[in-house]
């Protein structure tokens, strides 16, 4: 015996579901949509150039640069140097990059 199927159940077991799908297709091809149009190889570039980290506007006033020490030896050696005002001397370089 095949059962019939009232509008009730059509609606509860196939347009319910077909609404979801629906809502969650929109949600995921929205931004897409939103975001406009994309390029396509072949096609001119129509976007302003955009360089990212590129150099700043204003050059940097060599009276605000931090001052470098004067490391003397070998390259990777070891150099104590006193901390100021302190008396303490400290190693600097190597493995721990406190340079």
């Amino acid at each position: 015996m095949i059962p019939q199927l009232s509008g009730h159940s059509l609606l509860v077991f196939v347009g319910i579901p077909l609404l979801v799908v629906a809502v969650l297709a929109l949600l995921v091809f929205a931004s897409s949509i939103a975001d406009g149009p994309r390029y396509r190889p072949g096609l001119s570039w129509w976007a302003p150039p955009v360089w990212i980290n590129g150099p700043t506007a204003t050059k940097p006033d060599p009276a605000n640069l931090p001052e470098l020490p004067e490391l003397t030896g070998a390259p990777g050696a070891t150099v104590t140097t006193a901390t100021a005002g302190t008396g303490v001397a400290r190693t600097t370089g190597g493995a721990s990059a406190s340079w």
